[in-house]
């Protein structure tokens, strides 16, 4: 019967191969959640694929449909046209606000980041006086 020391501990080979078996067993399992999560990713990717072929073949029949329209009724499409107009304002108006706004919340953010940091120099500054 044979040992093996490993950091002053003395393996006996039952041991050793109860080890591998577990550690065999552990990659295993791994093997199979990975198989399993690239299956569902793959099927996924699948799904999405499919969709956007769906979606791209919808895109034509929409654009044909639109020059149809536009050629049948230019009153509509003015029409649909200034609502699309007004909504892209309304939008734009919207993304201006939301800009300003995040550009706010950043200059807080960062001043935050700068507050804590000087706070931390601080506890640290005390932590070192009062080492000494």
């Amino acid at each position: 019967m044979g040992t093996l020391s490993a950091g002053g501990r003395f393996f006996k080979d039952e041991e050793l191969e109860i080890i591998e078996q577990q550690r065999l067993q552990a990659l295993l399992e791994i093997t199979e959640q990975h198989t399993k999560e690239v299956t569902q990713l793959k099927s996924r990717l699948e799904a999405a694929e499919s969709k956007a072929e769906k979606f791209g073949k919808q895109i034509k029949n929409d654009e044909n449909e639109l020059k149809t329209l536009r050629a049948s009724n230019p009153d509509r499409m003015k029409k649909q046209v200034k609502r699309l107009q007004e909504q892209n304002r309304t939008l734009t108006t919207e993304n201006g606000t939301l800009k300003t706004k995040q550009k706010q919340l950043t200059q807080q953010l960062n001043t935050s980041k700068q507050e804590l940091e000087q706070l931390q120099a601080e506890k640290e500054e005390n932590k070192s006086e009062e080492e000494k």
